[in-house]
Protein backbone atom coordinates (compact mmCIF):
# COMPACT_ATOMS: atom_id res chain seq x y z
CA UNK A 1 0.00 0.00 0.00
CA UNK A 2 2.48 2.63 0.90
CA UNK A 3 4.64 1.92 -2.87
CA UNK A 4 1.22 3.04 -4.40
CA UNK A 5 0.41 6.25 -2.35
CA UNK A 6 3.00 8.44 -4.39
CA UNK A 7 0.92 7.91 -7.88
CA UNK A 8 -2.45 9.68 -6.85
CA UNK A 9 -1.00 13.27 -7.54
CA UNK A 10 -0.43 12.44 -10.71
CA UNK A 11 -4.22 10.69 -11.46
CA UNK A 12 -5.66 13.74 -9.95
CA UNK A 13 -3.34 15.74 -12.65
CA UNK A 14 -4.57 13.72 -15.27
CA UNK A 15 -8.31 14.04 -14.24
CA UNK A 16 -7.56 17.71 -14.03
CA UNK A 17 -5.78 18.09 -17.73
CA UNK A 18 -8.85 16.12 -19.01
CA UNK A 19 -11.84 17.51 -17.23
CA UNK A 20 -10.30 21.11 -18.54
CA UNK A 21 -9.90 20.19 -22.09
CA UNK A 22 -13.15 18.54 -22.54
CA UNK A 23 -14.78 21.66 -21.03
CA UNK A 24 -12.77 23.83 -23.23
CA UNK A 25 -13.67 21.53 -26.99
CA UNK A 26 -17.00 21.78 -26.19
CA UNK A 27 -16.96 25.56 -25.66
CA UNK A 28 -15.32 25.31 -29.04
CA UNK A 29 -17.82 23.46 -30.71
CA UNK A 30 -20.47 25.03 -28.74
CA UNK A 31 -19.03 28.60 -30.32
CA UNK A 32 -18.39 27.13 -33.57
CA UNK A 33 -22.37 26.50 -33.74
CA UNK A 34 -23.49 29.23 -32.47
CA UNK A 35 -21.08 31.75 -35.07
CA UNK A 36 -22.42 29.50 -37.76
CA UNK A 37 -25.96 30.18 -36.95
CA UNK A 38 -25.55 33.88 -36.84
CA UNK A 39 -23.81 33.65 -39.97
CA UNK A 40 -26.72 32.00 -41.31
CA UNK A 41 -29.15 34.56 -40.47
CA UNK A 42 -26.98 37.53 -41.57
CA UNK A 43 -26.63 35.85 -44.63
CA UNK A 44 -30.33 34.94 -45.19
CA UNK A 45 -31.11 38.82 -44.35
CA UNK A 46 -28.18 40.08 -46.67
CA UNK A 47 -29.41 38.25 -49.32
CA UNK A 48 -33.04 39.50 -49.14
CA UNK A 49 -31.80 42.56 -49.06
CA UNK A 50 -30.02 42.61 -51.85
CA UNK A 51 -33.09 41.01 -53.72
CA UNK A 52 -35.28 43.45 -52.81
CA UNK A 53 -32.71 46.61 -53.84
CA UNK A 54 -32.85 44.30 -57.30
CA UNK A 55 -36.87 44.55 -57.55
CA UNK A 56 -36.76 47.83 -56.83
CA UNK A 57 -34.16 49.33 -59.22
CA UNK A 58 -35.50 47.69 -61.70
CA UNK A 59 -39.28 48.41 -61.32
CA UNK A 60 -37.23 52.23 -60.80
CA UNK A 61 -35.91 51.63 -64.02
CA UNK A 62 -39.31 50.43 -65.76
CA UNK A 63 -40.55 53.96 -64.68
CA UNK A 64 -37.75 56.36 -65.40
CA UNK A 65 -37.60 54.43 -68.96
CA UNK A 66 -41.28 55.09 -69.36
CA UNK A 67 -41.07 58.48 -68.46
CA UNK A 68 -38.42 59.31 -70.79
CA UNK A 69 -40.22 57.67 -73.83
CA UNK A 70 -43.46 59.52 -73.47
CA UNK A 71 -40.61 63.04 -73.15
CA UNK A 72 -39.15 62.14 -76.40
CA UNK A 73 -42.91 61.37 -78.06
CA UNK A 74 -43.86 64.92 -76.46
CA UNK A 75 -40.78 66.63 -78.00
CA UNK A 76 -41.14 65.33 -81.51
CA UNK A 77 -45.48 66.20 -81.17
CA UNK A 78 -44.27 69.72 -80.91
CA UNK A 79 -41.44 69.95 -83.83
CA UNK A 80 -42.64 72.34 -86.56
CA UNK A 81 -42.14 69.63 -89.06
CA UNK A 82 -45.06 67.31 -88.52
CA UNK A 83 -47.30 70.32 -88.42
CA UNK A 84 -47.56 69.85 -92.15
CA UNK A 85 -47.03 66.21 -92.96
CA UNK A 86 -49.34 67.06 -96.39
CA UNK A 87 -47.23 68.99 -97.99
CA UNK A 88 -44.01 67.30 -97.04
CA UNK A 89 -44.41 63.80 -95.68
CA UNK A 90 -40.79 63.17 -96.44
CA UNK A 91 -39.44 65.38 -94.23
CA UNK A 92 -41.93 64.24 -91.71
CA UNK A 93 -40.95 60.37 -92.19
CA UNK A 94 -36.92 61.44 -91.99
CA UNK A 95 -37.48 62.87 -88.45
CA UNK A 96 -39.44 59.60 -86.78
CA UNK A 97 -36.29 57.65 -88.74
CA UNK A 98 -33.53 59.39 -86.98
CA UNK A 99 -35.92 58.99 -83.52
CA UNK A 100 -36.34 55.38 -84.22
CA UNK A 101 -32.47 54.83 -85.02
CA UNK A 102 -31.79 57.14 -81.60
CA UNK A 103 -33.94 54.80 -79.74
CA UNK A 104 -34.06 51.14 -81.55
CA UNK A 105 -36.69 50.86 -78.00
CA UNK A 106 -39.31 52.06 -80.79
CA UNK A 107 -40.50 49.36 -83.23
CA UNK A 108 -42.93 51.84 -85.29
CA UNK A 109 -43.92 55.31 -85.35
CA UNK A 110 -46.43 57.16 -87.52
CA UNK A 111 -48.22 60.37 -87.82
CA UNK A 112 -52.15 60.03 -88.14
CA UNK A 113 -54.36 62.75 -90.09
CA UNK A 114 -57.28 64.07 -87.41
CA UNK A 115 -59.28 61.30 -89.21
CA UNK A 116 -56.73 58.61 -88.58
CA UNK A 117 -55.14 58.10 -91.70
CA UNK A 118 -51.36 56.93 -91.42
CA UNK A 119 -49.93 60.37 -93.45
CA UNK A 120 -45.97 59.20 -92.63
CA UNK A 121 -44.80 56.37 -90.53
CA UNK A 122 -41.02 54.55 -90.22
CA UNK A 123 -40.40 51.75 -92.87
CA UNK A 124 -44.18 53.11 -94.35
CA UNK A 125 -45.78 50.45 -92.69
CA UNK A 126 -49.32 51.13 -92.09
CA UNK A 127 -49.06 53.86 -94.59
CA UNK A 128 -52.47 55.04 -95.87
CA UNK A 129 -54.04 52.61 -93.18
CA UNK A 130 -56.75 54.06 -90.83
CA UNK A 131 -55.88 53.87 -87.24
CA UNK A 132 -58.50 56.04 -86.12
CA UNK A 133 -60.53 52.79 -83.65
CA UNK A 134 -57.68 51.97 -82.06
CA UNK A 135 -57.19 53.77 -78.47
CA UNK A 136 -53.13 54.72 -79.36
CA UNK A 137 -55.17 57.42 -81.70
CA UNK A 138 -58.14 57.75 -79.59
CA UNK A 139 -57.00 58.80 -76.39
CA UNK A 140 -53.77 60.40 -78.33
CA UNK A 141 -56.13 63.26 -79.87
CA UNK A 142 -56.82 64.28 -75.79
CA UNK A 143 -53.24 64.72 -74.89
CA UNK A 144 -50.21 62.98 -73.94
CA UNK A 145 -51.15 59.42 -73.31
CA UNK A 146 -49.37 55.86 -72.50
CA UNK A 147 -50.90 52.66 -72.91
CA UNK A 148 -50.53 49.15 -71.06
CA UNK A 149 -48.51 46.13 -72.42
CA UNK A 150 -50.92 44.42 -75.43
CA UNK A 151 -50.16 41.95 -78.29
CA UNK A 152 -49.71 43.34 -81.61
CA UNK A 153 -52.38 43.81 -83.61
CA UNK A 154 -52.56 45.80 -86.87
CA UNK A 155 -48.25 45.36 -87.24
CA UNK A 156 -48.49 41.51 -85.91
CA UNK A 157 -47.62 40.11 -89.49
CA UNK A 158 -45.38 43.48 -90.21
CA UNK A 159 -42.50 43.28 -88.03
CA UNK A 160 -40.04 40.87 -87.62
CA UNK A 161 -39.90 38.43 -84.68
CA UNK A 162 -38.77 34.98 -83.13
CA UNK A 163 -41.49 32.30 -84.47
CA UNK A 164 -43.96 30.81 -81.74
CA UNK A 165 -43.68 34.32 -79.73
CA UNK A 166 -46.25 36.68 -80.08
CA UNK A 167 -45.46 40.60 -80.26
CA UNK A 168 -45.91 43.04 -77.68
CA UNK A 169 -45.96 46.77 -77.72
CA UNK A 170 -46.21 49.45 -74.99
CA UNK A 171 -48.49 52.33 -76.69
CA UNK A 172 -47.38 56.75 -76.49
CA UNK A 173 -49.18 58.69 -78.23
CA UNK A 174 -49.58 62.61 -78.46
CA UNK A 175 -51.56 65.30 -80.13
CA UNK A 176 -49.72 67.59 -82.95
CA UNK A 177 -51.34 71.04 -82.51
CA UNK A 178 -51.09 74.25 -84.64
CA UNK A 179 -50.09 77.60 -83.75
CA UNK A 180 -53.86 78.11 -82.15
CA UNK A 181 -53.90 75.00 -80.29
CA UNK A 182 -56.27 73.04 -82.88
CA UNK A 183 -55.77 69.48 -83.31
CA UNK A 184 -53.44 68.22 -86.72
CA UNK A 185 -53.24 64.61 -86.16
CA UNK A 186 -51.89 62.55 -83.63
CA UNK A 187 -48.31 61.22 -83.43
CA UNK A 188 -47.87 57.37 -82.72
CA UNK A 189 -45.66 55.01 -81.14
CA UNK A 190 -45.22 51.28 -80.33
CA UNK A 191 -42.26 50.71 -77.83
CA UNK A 192 -41.03 47.17 -78.00
CA UNK A 193 -41.73 45.07 -74.90
CA UNK A 194 -38.49 43.84 -75.47
CA UNK A 195 -37.36 46.42 -74.19
CA UNK A 196 -37.92 45.04 -70.64
CA UNK A 197 -35.39 41.88 -71.21
CA UNK A 198 -33.08 44.02 -72.18
CA UNK A 199 -33.37 46.43 -69.53
CA UNK A 200 -33.56 43.05 -67.76
CA UNK A 201 -30.27 42.64 -68.32
CA UNK A 202 -28.74 45.97 -67.65
CA UNK A 203 -29.73 45.17 -63.88
CA UNK A 204 -28.47 41.85 -63.54
CA UNK A 205 -24.90 41.57 -65.38
CA UNK A 206 -23.26 44.70 -63.46
CA UNK A 207 -24.22 42.83 -60.02
CA UNK A 208 -22.98 39.76 -61.24
CA UNK A 209 -26.44 38.31 -60.04
CA UNK A 210 -26.67 34.36 -59.52
CA UNK A 211 -27.95 31.72 -62.09
CA UNK A 212 -30.78 31.15 -59.97
CA UNK A 213 -31.79 34.65 -59.95
CA UNK A 214 -35.00 35.29 -61.80
CA UNK A 215 -36.70 38.38 -62.90
CA UNK A 216 -40.34 38.94 -63.79
CA UNK A 217 -42.61 41.35 -64.37
CA UNK A 218 -46.79 40.88 -63.68
CA UNK A 219 -49.92 43.35 -64.01
CA UNK A 220 -51.67 44.69 -61.30
CA UNK A 221 -54.01 41.22 -61.50
CA UNK A 222 -51.09 38.68 -61.85
CA UNK A 223 -51.27 38.58 -64.94
CA UNK A 224 -47.31 37.57 -66.41
CA UNK A 225 -45.77 40.19 -68.26
CA UNK A 226 -42.52 39.55 -68.77
CA UNK A 227 -41.56 35.45 -68.04
CA UNK A 228 -38.11 34.22 -66.51
CA UNK A 229 -35.19 33.99 -68.70
CA UNK A 230 -34.76 30.34 -67.98
CA UNK A 231 -37.72 27.97 -69.60
CA UNK A 232 -37.97 26.16 -67.09
CA UNK A 233 -37.97 28.48 -64.35
CA UNK A 234 -42.33 28.72 -65.31
CA UNK A 235 -43.48 28.46 -61.35
CA UNK A 236 -46.11 30.89 -60.39
CA UNK A 237 -47.04 32.68 -57.61
CA UNK A 238 -50.56 33.47 -56.41
CA UNK A 239 -51.67 37.10 -56.67
CA UNK A 240 -52.67 37.03 -52.87
CA UNK A 241 -48.80 35.97 -52.18
CA UNK A 242 -47.49 38.98 -54.27
CA UNK A 243 -49.82 42.14 -53.12
CA UNK A 244 -48.84 41.24 -49.24
CA UNK A 245 -45.24 41.15 -50.36
CA UNK A 246 -45.12 44.27 -51.96
CA UNK A 247 -42.25 46.32 -51.26
CA UNK A 248 -40.73 43.49 -49.06
CA UNK A 249 -38.77 40.49 -48.86
CA UNK A 250 -39.53 36.90 -47.43
CA UNK A 251 -38.80 33.11 -48.19
CA UNK A 252 -42.48 31.92 -49.63
CA UNK A 253 -43.28 28.65 -51.78
CA UNK A 254 -43.60 28.52 -55.40
CA UNK A 255 -46.08 26.67 -57.33
CA UNK A 256 -43.60 24.01 -57.86
CA UNK A 257 -43.14 23.64 -54.46
CA UNK A 258 -39.69 25.14 -53.54
CA UNK A 259 -39.30 27.48 -51.19
CA UNK A 260 -37.28 30.57 -52.49
CA UNK A 261 -36.39 34.53 -51.24
CA UNK A 262 -38.41 36.76 -53.16
CA UNK A 263 -38.93 39.96 -53.38
CA UNK A 264 -41.52 42.25 -54.64
CA UNK A 265 -41.38 46.16 -55.82
CA UNK A 266 -44.07 48.08 -57.30
CA UNK A 267 -43.22 50.38 -60.67
CA UNK A 268 -44.78 53.94 -59.69
CA UNK A 269 -45.24 56.89 -61.48
CA UNK A 270 -42.81 59.07 -62.55
CA UNK A 271 -43.43 62.69 -64.38
CA UNK A 272 -45.79 61.85 -67.29
CA UNK A 273 -45.61 58.54 -66.87
CA UNK A 274 -48.93 57.41 -64.48
CA UNK A 275 -48.45 54.01 -64.07
CA UNK A 276 -50.07 50.31 -64.55
CA UNK A 277 -49.26 48.98 -61.63
CA UNK A 278 -46.53 46.60 -62.82
CA UNK A 279 -44.90 44.41 -60.11
CA UNK A 280 -41.54 43.15 -60.56
CA UNK A 281 -40.86 39.97 -58.48
CA UNK A 282 -37.36 39.19 -57.59
CA UNK A 283 -36.73 35.00 -57.10
CA UNK A 284 -33.58 33.43 -55.51
CA UNK A 285 -33.95 29.29 -54.78
CA UNK A 286 -32.70 29.22 -51.16
CA UNK A 287 -30.84 25.73 -52.60
CA UNK A 288 -27.94 28.08 -53.60
CA UNK A 289 -28.05 29.68 -50.49
CA UNK A 290 -28.76 27.05 -48.30
CA UNK A 291 -25.38 25.39 -50.08
CA UNK A 292 -23.17 29.04 -49.31
CA UNK A 293 -23.80 28.61 -45.32
CA UNK A 294 -23.45 25.08 -45.45
CA UNK A 295 -20.00 25.98 -46.23
CA UNK A 296 -19.72 29.03 -43.71
CA UNK A 297 -21.32 26.12 -40.94
CA UNK A 298 -17.52 23.88 -41.79
CA UNK A 299 -15.34 26.76 -41.93
CA UNK A 300 -16.45 28.10 -38.64
CA UNK A 301 -16.82 24.84 -36.83
CA UNK A 302 -13.40 23.96 -38.14
CA UNK A 303 -11.94 27.24 -37.22
CA UNK A 304 -13.52 27.34 -33.58
CA UNK A 305 -12.31 23.25 -32.47
CA UNK A 306 -8.96 24.41 -34.31
CA UNK A 307 -9.01 27.32 -31.80
CA UNK A 308 -10.18 24.86 -29.19
CA UNK A 309 -7.69 22.21 -29.35
CA UNK A 310 -4.49 24.95 -29.46
CA UNK A 311 -6.64 25.94 -26.44
CA UNK A 312 -6.92 22.56 -24.69
CA UNK A 313 -3.11 21.97 -25.53
CA UNK A 314 -1.80 24.92 -23.51
CA UNK A 315 -4.34 24.19 -20.89
CA UNK A 316 -2.80 20.89 -20.77
CA UNK A 317 1.12 22.44 -20.67
CA UNK A 318 -0.06 24.77 -17.51
CA UNK A 319 -2.05 22.23 -16.02
CA UNK A 320 1.33 20.01 -15.97
CA UNK A 321 3.02 23.26 -14.97
CA UNK A 322 0.81 24.30 -11.79
CA UNK A 323 0.22 20.50 -10.52
CA UNK A 324 3.46 18.63 -9.93
CA UNK A 325 3.65 15.53 -8.12
CA UNK A 326 6.13 15.49 -5.19
CA UNK A 327 9.47 14.41 -5.55
CA UNK A 328 10.08 10.46 -4.58
CA UNK A 329 10.80 10.31 -1.30
CA UNK A 330 12.58 7.41 0.88
CA UNK A 331 9.56 5.20 2.94
CA UNK A 332 10.22 5.52 6.57
CA UNK A 333 8.50 2.75 7.72
CA UNK A 334 8.88 3.80 11.88
CA UNK A 335 7.60 7.00 11.47
CA UNK A 336 4.21 6.89 8.90
CA UNK A 337 3.60 10.36 9.94
CA UNK A 338 6.71 11.74 8.66
CA UNK A 339 5.97 9.98 5.04
CA UNK A 340 2.31 11.80 5.67
CA UNK A 341 3.92 15.41 6.11
CA UNK A 342 6.64 15.02 3.54
CA UNK A 343 3.93 13.76 1.03
CA UNK A 344 2.79 17.44 0.53
CA UNK A 345 5.51 20.00 0.07
CA UNK A 346 5.17 23.53 -0.46
CA UNK A 347 4.53 25.17 -3.82
CA UNK A 348 7.40 27.13 -5.49
CA UNK A 349 7.50 30.61 -7.09
CA UNK A 350 8.97 28.97 -10.39
CA UNK A 351 5.69 26.36 -10.09
CA UNK A 352 3.09 29.18 -10.51
CA UNK A 353 5.02 31.53 -12.74
CA UNK A 354 3.08 29.46 -16.77
CA UNK A 355 -0.29 30.17 -14.81
CA UNK A 356 0.21 33.87 -15.62
CA UNK A 357 0.23 32.84 -19.48
CA UNK A 358 -3.32 31.63 -19.35
CA UNK A 359 -4.53 35.59 -18.74
CA UNK A 360 -6.64 36.57 -21.99
CA UNK A 361 -4.53 38.88 -24.59
CA UNK A 362 -5.65 42.44 -24.17
CA UNK A 363 -8.23 43.62 -27.19
CA UNK A 364 -6.36 45.37 -30.46
CA UNK A 365 -7.17 49.34 -30.80
CA UNK A 366 -10.93 49.78 -32.14
CA UNK A 367 -10.93 51.42 -35.47
CA UNK A 368 -10.60 55.20 -34.86
CA UNK A 369 -11.14 55.98 -38.22
CA UNK A 370 -14.40 54.16 -38.57
CA UNK A 371 -15.80 55.50 -34.88
CA UNK A 372 -14.90 58.84 -35.82
CA UNK A 373 -17.69 58.55 -39.14
CA UNK A 374 -20.33 55.95 -37.76
CA UNK A 375 -23.03 56.05 -35.40
CA UNK A 376 -21.96 54.11 -32.43
CA UNK A 377 -25.57 52.50 -31.85
CA UNK A 378 -27.37 52.04 -35.19
CA UNK A 379 -24.43 52.16 -37.32
CA UNK A 380 -25.05 54.76 -39.71
CA UNK A 381 -22.85 57.76 -40.92
CA UNK A 382 -23.02 60.32 -38.47
CA UNK A 383 -22.23 64.37 -39.04
CA UNK A 384 -18.67 63.76 -40.26
CA UNK A 385 -19.29 60.78 -42.65
CA UNK A 386 -22.02 63.33 -44.37
CA UNK A 387 -19.45 66.00 -44.53
CA UNK A 388 -16.72 63.65 -46.37
CA UNK A 389 -19.79 61.81 -48.91
CA UNK A 390 -20.78 65.89 -49.39
CA UNK A 391 -17.23 66.55 -50.69
CA UNK A 392 -17.18 63.15 -52.45
CA UNK A 393 -20.20 63.78 -54.47
CA UNK A 394 -19.70 67.70 -55.23
CA UNK A 395 -16.34 66.83 -56.76
CA UNK A 396 -17.71 64.11 -58.29
CA UNK A 397 -20.36 65.87 -59.92
CA UNK A 398 -17.77 68.77 -61.23
CA UNK A 399 -16.90 65.72 -63.90
CA UNK A 400 -20.20 64.61 -64.33
CA UNK A 401 -23.16 66.71 -64.00
CA UNK A 402 -25.83 64.86 -61.39
CA UNK A 403 -27.92 65.80 -58.83
CA UNK A 404 -28.52 64.79 -55.14
CA UNK A 405 -31.70 64.52 -53.44
CA UNK A 406 -31.59 65.83 -49.26
CA UNK A 407 -34.06 63.74 -47.19
CA UNK A 408 -34.59 65.39 -43.74
CA UNK A 409 -36.61 62.53 -41.34
CA UNK A 410 -37.86 63.56 -37.73
CA UNK A 411 -39.60 61.27 -36.02
CA UNK A 412 -42.99 61.99 -34.54
CA UNK A 413 -43.54 59.84 -31.42
CA UNK A 414 -40.04 59.12 -30.31
CA UNK A 415 -39.96 61.09 -26.97
CA UNK A 416 -43.40 59.32 -25.62
CA UNK A 417 -41.71 55.76 -26.53
CA UNK A 418 -38.24 57.66 -24.41
CA UNK A 419 -40.51 58.57 -21.43
CA UNK A 420 -43.34 55.51 -21.12
CA UNK A 421 -40.82 52.67 -21.77
CA UNK A 422 -37.21 53.84 -21.03
CA UNK A 423 -33.92 54.62 -22.61
CA UNK A 424 -33.21 50.94 -23.49
CA UNK A 425 -36.58 50.75 -25.20
CA UNK A 426 -35.63 54.00 -27.58
CA UNK A 427 -32.43 52.96 -28.51
CA UNK A 428 -33.63 50.06 -29.81
CA UNK A 429 -36.53 51.85 -31.70
CA UNK A 430 -33.55 53.43 -33.42
CA UNK A 431 -31.85 50.55 -34.22
CA UNK A 432 -35.02 49.38 -35.93
CA UNK A 433 -35.59 52.81 -37.49
CA UNK A 434 -32.24 52.79 -38.64
CA UNK A 435 -32.36 49.06 -40.29
CA UNK A 436 -36.07 50.41 -41.79
CA UNK A 437 -34.65 53.42 -43.37
CA UNK A 438 -31.71 51.49 -45.29
CA UNK A 439 -34.39 49.24 -46.88
CA UNK A 440 -36.26 51.85 -47.81
CA UNK A 441 -33.48 53.55 -49.61
CA UNK A 442 -31.62 52.55 -52.88
CA UNK A 443 -28.58 50.29 -52.77
CA UNK A 444 -25.61 52.66 -52.91
CA UNK A 445 -28.17 55.23 -51.42
CA UNK A 446 -26.46 56.81 -48.12
CA UNK A 447 -28.39 56.87 -45.03
CA UNK A 448 -26.98 59.32 -41.75
CA UNK A 449 -28.22 59.75 -38.05
CA UNK A 450 -27.43 63.50 -37.09
CA UNK A 451 -28.40 63.05 -33.31
CA UNK A 452 -31.51 62.20 -31.38
CA UNK A 453 -34.30 60.68 -33.57
CA UNK A 454 -32.92 63.62 -36.54
CA UNK A 455 -32.35 61.15 -39.65
CA UNK A 456 -30.94 62.04 -43.24
CA UNK A 457 -30.84 60.17 -46.55
CA UNK A 458 -28.43 61.38 -49.65
CA UNK A 459 -30.08 60.34 -52.93
CA UNK A 460 -27.95 60.66 -56.06
CA UNK A 461 -29.87 60.69 -59.49
CA UNK A 462 -29.23 62.24 -62.69
CA UNK A 463 -30.26 65.58 -63.50
CA UNK A 464 -33.95 65.91 -64.18
CA UNK A 465 -34.92 63.33 -61.92
CA UNK A 466 -34.70 63.96 -58.23
CA UNK A 467 -37.97 65.42 -57.84
CA UNK A 468 -39.72 62.02 -59.08
CA UNK A 469 -36.45 59.95 -56.73
CA UNK A 470 -37.32 61.97 -54.15
CA UNK A 471 -40.77 61.22 -53.56
CA UNK A 472 -40.97 57.87 -54.11
CA UNK A 473 -38.23 57.27 -51.34
CA UNK A 474 -39.66 59.47 -49.32
CA UNK A 475 -43.33 57.45 -49.74
CA UNK A 476 -40.96 54.46 -48.62
CA UNK A 477 -39.67 55.78 -45.92
CA UNK A 478 -43.28 57.57 -44.65
CA UNK A 479 -44.76 53.70 -45.25
CA UNK A 480 -41.71 52.05 -43.08
CA UNK A 481 -42.30 54.27 -40.32
CA UNK A 482 -45.76 53.77 -39.84
CA UNK A 483 -45.42 50.03 -39.06
CA UNK A 484 -45.58 48.85 -35.89
CA UNK A 485 -42.45 48.23 -33.54
CA UNK A 486 -41.68 45.80 -31.24
CA UNK A 487 -39.67 45.61 -27.94
CA UNK A 488 -39.08 42.71 -25.83
CA UNK A 489 -42.98 41.76 -25.00
CA UNK A 490 -43.92 45.26 -26.70
CA UNK A 491 -45.32 44.15 -30.20
CA UNK A 492 -47.26 46.98 -31.28
CA UNK A 493 -45.24 50.27 -30.75
CA UNK A 494 -46.36 52.93 -32.82
CA UNK A 495 -44.94 56.08 -34.39
CA UNK A 496 -44.66 58.04 -37.33
CA UNK A 497 -42.39 60.25 -39.02
CA UNK A 498 -42.06 63.79 -41.16
CA UNK A 499 -40.15 64.04 -44.46
CA UNK A 500 -38.62 67.02 -46.02
CA UNK A 501 -36.94 67.49 -49.06
CA UNK A 502 -34.43 69.66 -51.36
CA UNK A 503 -32.29 68.75 -54.50
CA UNK A 504 -28.87 69.67 -54.88
CA UNK A 505 -27.44 72.36 -56.94
CA UNK A 506 -31.63 73.26 -57.62
CA UNK A 507 -31.98 74.52 -53.81
CA UNK A 508 -28.64 75.61 -52.80
CA UNK A 509 -24.90 76.14 -54.40
CA UNK A 510 -23.89 74.11 -51.69
CA UNK A 511 -24.59 71.26 -49.70
CA UNK A 512 -25.00 73.15 -46.43
CA UNK A 513 -27.79 75.18 -48.24
CA UNK A 514 -29.45 72.35 -49.62
CA UNK A 515 -29.49 70.61 -45.83
CA UNK A 516 -30.85 73.70 -44.51
CA UNK A 517 -33.95 74.49 -47.18
CA UNK A 518 -34.59 70.50 -46.52
CA UNK A 519 -35.05 71.03 -42.64
CA UNK A 520 -36.71 74.02 -44.06
CA UNK A 521 -39.26 71.56 -45.72
CA UNK A 522 -39.29 69.41 -43.10
CA UNK A 523 -40.65 71.91 -40.63
CA UNK A 524 -43.40 72.30 -42.83
CA UNK A 525 -43.84 69.32 -43.44
CA UNK A 526 -44.31 68.85 -39.18
CA UNK A 527 -46.71 71.65 -39.43
CA UNK A 528 -49.10 70.26 -41.50
CA UNK A 529 -49.80 67.35 -39.26
CA UNK A 530 -47.86 63.99 -39.19
CA UNK A 531 -46.79 61.43 -41.79
CA UNK A 532 -46.47 64.25 -44.09
CA UNK A 533 -43.99 65.25 -47.03
CA UNK A 534 -42.85 68.35 -48.55
CA UNK A 535 -40.07 69.42 -50.56
CA UNK A 536 -38.40 73.04 -50.84
CA UNK A 537 -39.49 74.79 -53.73
CA UNK A 538 -38.61 78.21 -53.38
CA UNK A 539 -36.91 81.53 -51.15
CA UNK A 540 -36.50 80.49 -47.44
CA UNK A 541 -37.95 83.96 -47.19
CA UNK A 542 -40.84 82.92 -49.38
CA UNK A 543 -44.77 81.87 -48.26
CA UNK A 544 -44.58 78.38 -46.56
CA UNK A 545 -47.40 77.18 -49.26
CA UNK A 546 -44.22 77.20 -51.66
CA UNK A 547 -43.40 73.84 -49.87
CA UNK A 548 -44.62 71.41 -52.46
CA UNK A 549 -46.25 68.18 -51.21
Amino acid sequence: MTAAAPLRPRHLRLQVRVGVCLLILAAAAGCGEWFARRHAETAREAAGDRLLATAREMADRLSQEMAARARDVQALSEDETLRHPVTDPAASRAMLEGLKSRLPQFTWMGLASPDGTIVAATGDLLLGQSIASRPVFQNGLKGLWTGDVHEAVLLAKLVPHPPGEDIKFVDIAAPVRDAAGEPLGVLAAHLSWQWADQLRQTVLRPRGAPASLQLTIVGPKGDLLLPPERRDAGATLAPARIEENIDRWTAVAWSDGRPSLTAVAESLPVGAFRGFGWRVIARDEQAALATAVEAQRREAWTWAMGAGLVVAALAWWAIGRAVRPPAPQEPVRTQPASLMAGAVRPQRRSDLAPVTRLQPVASPVPDILDQEHRDTLTGLGNAAQLERISRRLADAAADEPAETCVLCIDIDGFQTVNERYGRPAGDEVLVQIARRLRQAAREGDSVFRLGGDDFLVLLTCPVGEATALARSVAARVLAELQRPLSYRTLSNLRISGSVGGAVWPVHGATFEEAIAHAGEALRAAKQSGTGKFRLYAGDPSADPARLRA
